[in-house]
């Protein structure tokens, strides 16, 4: 069974679970139908499935406000006659966005898009005011959200942004930040969701060694010490190292001396939890002090983020924001959703990347350019998208050209010279059957269909030791396609069979050597036998197998999607 793509009637307001329903009326707002379907109401109570574009502005690139004018600010310069009105600049990018079956305008649109007969978002990024917490590395620091100057601060940049917004009835609403991070949780590794690398210790140590008499020194101190009893003997038995004064804790911090326990760690992940927390409430107390009209979007998460971090923005957002560039966006973010129950929306997306263009299709058989490979898997994996209940739009990374990927392939929809570029033709096609892909697998019966023709998404838990990417495979009248494929790897199906609600699938993968952050992973083969159970688009099961010779064992987890639409193809693209 193919998911259905016929011309769709979107659901009306009678459909939507009021219970549901986020926001203020006259507003843009959220609810999620009796179906079980989040989509965004739009002030007239209209379903609304958003398809933006970032980073609309003259100078072209992300950052609006801040951005500095680059080579396209000259041609719009030249071209619309910019510096003696805006205006013609204005209609020209409206008229085309909206001709490309664009609905919305992304981050960095800057003010003279605002309130031009096209929904636009704002964001207005609290993180970058400081004061700021101490980094380490110099990169990336934190605020200091602790401080009261930056509390002053936050708040005069939520009136400045958010007061003449207040009443716009095209405002969708407001992100706070953009892929940030909150610090590590441990002292090793690297921070798990957001900025790799961002901090040589632990954000609890970090704080912990500031100067006596800051503000987030004394809080860090007193959250610490209440969670052992106001006692350092309590804490030094906790963390299996000797402190007897705040002071300690610098010194082991010049040391950059690891602090060994289990209960140091579980104290920085609260820590984390905490600061998140705390900085959630303060921008949705600033926004909402202004604007209590419109949607709070969430910070655009990077990657999926810890589970505490999302229970620590849950009471302060209407919508989780996350940003996507890889093939598997259905089912990375399906956790999110799980999680949180909230809907969601893909803040930056393109398809322009080396997972989309370097690995072989599941059913390629001889090579592939990579133009191929990616205007194939890129719609697909926003047809899929659409399918998901919790994801209620997505946002094209950028309007303007960018830097070359090392290819000649640029992410932006036109180039400096303001002419369309490659993605142009394919993003008008999606876009203009979108709703319709929703609104017509409203009821999820894709879910239940016979898994006879489309395509396996594999998630172990490792494959080689430390190694756990995904893997596909499609199938096509219940017969597996021969080739598996993966980043850096690729195998057969050797055998595939179902007996009932179990699926049996034997593997056979090579693997490249490759190094990833100063981390080297052999090369190899492996051999794997899978039993699955399926859970509608899910499967959950285990699997047994080795890697050269080494046995492994462990959790293994699939999706499958059905084509979405058989007769969607390139067009010659």
């Amino acid at each position: 069974m193919h998911c259905r793509i016929i011309t769709a009637q979107l659901p009306d307001y009678a459909e939507f679970d009021q219970s549901t329903t986020k926001g203020t009326p006259g507003y843009f707002r959220v609810a999620k139908t009796f179906k079980g379907q989040w989509w965004f109401l739009d002030p007239e109570n209209k379903p609304f499935y958003y398809k933006g574009v970032c980073a609309v502005n003259r100078a072209g690139t992300p950052g609006g406000r801040r951005a500095d004018p680059g080579p396209y600010a000259a041609t719009v310069d030249k071209k619309y006659n910019y510096q003696e009105s805006v205006d013609s600049f204005v209609s020209a990018c409206i008229n085309r966005i909206k001709g490309l079956n664009f609905n919305a305008l992304g981050a960095w649109t800057t003010e003279e898009f605002f309130n031009s007969n096209l929904p636009f978002t704002e964001i207005i990024e609290f993180f970058k005011e400081g004061p700021f917490l101490p980094s380490l590395n110099g990169k990336n620091p934190l605020p200091d959200i602790f401080h009261p100057a930056w509390h002053i601060a936050a708040d005069r940049k939520a009136r400045a942004l958010c007061s003449p917004l207040r009443y716009s009835k095209w405002l969708v609403g407001y992100f706070t930040d953009n892929e940030i991070g909150f610090g590590k949780a441990d002292d090793f590794g690297f921070d798990p969701g957001f900025k790799a690398g961002q901090f040589d210790l632990s954000l609890l140590r970090i704080v912990l060694g500031m100067n006596p008499g800051e503000p987030a020194f004394e809080l860090a101190w007193d959250f610490i010490l209440n969670r052992h009893n106001n006692s350092f003997a309590k804490l030094s038995e906790a963390w299996q190292i000797a402190i007897s004064s705040k002071e300690d804790v610098k010194t082991l911090n010049t040391l950059k001396k690891p602090i060994p326990g289990n209960s140091y760690r579980e104290d920085a992940q609260a820590f984390v939890e905490f600061y998140a927390k705390k900085y959630f409430e303060i921008a949705y107390q600033c926004i909402r002090r202004y604007d209590p009209n419109h949607l709070i979007l969430g910070c655009r998460f990077g990657a999926p983020p810890p589970t505490y971090v999302l229970d620590a923005i849950l009471p302060y957002t209407d919508v989780i924001s996350a940003n996507n560039y890889q093939p598997i966006l259905y089912e990375r973010y399906d956790t999110v959703y799980q999680h949180t129950g909230l809907p969601l929306l893909i803040g930056e997306f393109s398809w322009n990347t080396d997972l989309y263009k370097k690995v072989p299709l599941p059913n390629e058989t001889a090579p592939l350019s990579m133009k191929y490979r990616m205007f194939e898997r890129g719609p697909a994996t926003l047809l899929r998208t659409a399918l998901h209940p919790g994801i209620i739009g997505y946002t094209w990374y950028r309007w303007v050209q960018g830097t070359s990927t090392g290819n000649n392939y640029y992410d932006g929809i036109v180039n400096y010279g303001d002419s369309l570029e490659m993605h142009a033709t394919m993003l008008k096609k999606l876009n203009s059957i979108l709703e319709t892909v929703r609104a017509e697998n409203a009821d999820s019966q894709w879910k239940k269909a016979p898994a006879t023709t489309g395509e396996f998404t594999l998630f172990f838990e490792y494959l080689r030791p430390d190694w756990t990417h995904y893997i596909q495979f499609s199938i096509q009248n219940s017969k597996p396609d021969p080739m598996v494929y993966g980043w850096q790897m690729s195998g057969k199906v050797l055998t595939y069979s179902q007996i009932k609600n179990h699926y049996l699938i034997k593997l056979n993968i090579d693997f490249k050597e490759l190094t990833i952050r100063n981390q080297t992973f052999e090369s190899g083969k492996g051999i794997y036998e899978l039993d699955l159970v399926r859970n509608g688009e899910k499967f959950y099961g285990r699997f047994k197998g080795n890697f050269n010779g080494k046995m492994m064992e462990g959790k293994v987890k699939a999706f499958f999607f059905p084509p979405v639409n058989p007769n969607f193809k390139q067009n010659g693209l």
